[in-house]
Order: structure tokens, then sequence, then C-alpha cells
């Protein structure tokens, strides 16, 4: 005879909740695990908009952290809205601007294309991807995610998500960088001609950088970091006076 819920719950329904509560729990433990063991690159590529998601929303903390440019106040500043002229380009507290809006659709559109390609190509025995938007950008994934969230940035009108967008950018440069150091290991003239005839993330840009700042070499990734953290010190030290509180 099958037991039922409620027989059980009544002989002793700290048991059974204890037992929910490891199943919930070990799901929680299991999903990310499961994901990472699928495709590790899904993790890791998806860990700098985690960071962007995170340094958005830190209101209360900003709270107690003394602002270091302007004595007396906190760094919650971070958190108010930045003056904008009424423009139908820029975005109001009540709608979008033309900006806005045009890089959040642009990029989620470009992150589409490169990840059905992406999909479409996986069983191929071609590893390399090269056609598709993979033909005009070697990182369009990357690329579509920088301008949704850079159009996001900019709907929000806050200081705090221009310092995320930033980290964001800086992140996805410095990854970009590493999965290039890496392909350059793994096919070796084959991705070098690819990096001369594709642009490294904006189609048709192609910037010859010196060979000291090529993926294989530390000065890159130590520039990304230097100009992540001078982007921030410029946020943090001068846009204190074009921002309002709501309330």
């Amino acid at each position: 005879m099958p037991i039922k819920w409620s027989q059980v719950m009544e002989k002793n329904p700290k048991i059974l909740l204890r037992r929910l509560i490891a199943m919930i729990l070990a799901l929680f433990n299991l999903a990310p695990s499961i994901t990472v063991i699928l495709n590790p690159l899904l993790f890791i590529m998806f860990f700098p908009l985690g960071i962007y998601a995170f340094l958005s929303w830190p209101w209360i903390i900003l709270k107690d952290i003394p602002d270091p440019f302007h004595p007396g106040e906190s760094l919650y500043w971070l958190t108010y809205t930045i003056h904008a002229e009424n423009s139908i380009l820029l975005p109001s507290l009540f709608r979008w601007g033309i900006i806005d809006l045009s890089l959040t659709i642009s990029g989620l559109i470009i992150f589409l294309a490169a990840f059905t390609t992406w999909l479409a190509n996986l069983r191929k025995d071609e590893n390399l991807l090269t056609c598709g938007v993979y033909g005009v950008s070697r990182h369009p994934q990357y690329l579509g995610i920088i301008l949704l969230t850079l159009g996001l940035s900019i709907r929000s009108s806050r200081p705090i998500s221009l310092i995320a967008w930033a980290t964001l950018l800086f992140s996805y440069l410095f990854l970009a960088s590493l999965e290039e150091k890496s392909l350059l290991e793994t096919y070796g003239e084959k991705y070098e001609k690819y990096m001369k005839k594709v642009a490294f993330m904006i189609p048709f840009l192609k910037a010859r950088l010196p060979e000291y700042l090529s993926p294989k070499k530390p000065y890159r990734y130590a520039l990304l970091i230097m100009l992540n953290l001078i982007a921030t010190f410029l946020i943090i030290s001068c846009m204190r006076d074009v921002v309002c509180a709501l309330r």
C-alpha cells in the first residue's frame, strides 16, 4: 500500500522538511556543475555579466563607503540619476531614448546571431568557427553582450551602472585575449591568418597592435586592468556634480 505524503507529515514533519530542503540545496549545487560539464565556456563566458549585475545593485553597501574625492559624503551618490537634456536621443525617467534602445536591440541581435551560428556548427569537424558573423568579428558574442549592457547602462542613467559596464567591457576584452592566446597555441598559423583577415571585435576595425601587446604577452592584460581602474577613478572623481537624487 503506497504511503501518502500527509501520513508522513503527520508522523514526522521535521524529517520531511529537512529532506525537502536538502533536495533543493542539492539542485542548486548540481545545476551549475551540469552547466560546466556540458560546456565549461558557458560559465566562463557569462562570468563578467554576473559581475556587471552584482556591481549595478550594491546601493545599500555604498552608504557605508566614504567618498575619497568628496569629504563628508559616501559613495551612495553613484546610484543617483545623471542629469540629461530633454532629448529623444537620451532616456528620461519614464522612457527609453533612441541611443540606449538602439544599442540594446542591436546588441541582442548580434549576440543571438552569433550564438545560433555557434550552436549550428557545434557538431562540424571544423572546430575553428569563421562563418557567419564570425567572418566579420572574432568575438561577436562578446560584442553583442557589450553593446546590450551599454544600452541598459545608459538607460539606467546612474554612475554605478557605468562603472559596472566599464568592468564588464575590460573583463570581456581580457577574456577574449586569453581565448586568442589559447587558439594561437592550438591552431598556430591558421588562426594568425584569421586574425589578420577578421577584426578583433568591432567589424571591419582592424587595429595593428605592437608585438608586446599581443595576447601572448602579459603587458596586454596589465594594460586592460589599468584602464579599468582609470575608468572607475574618472567616474568617481568627476561625475558627482552631474547627478541628482530622486528622493
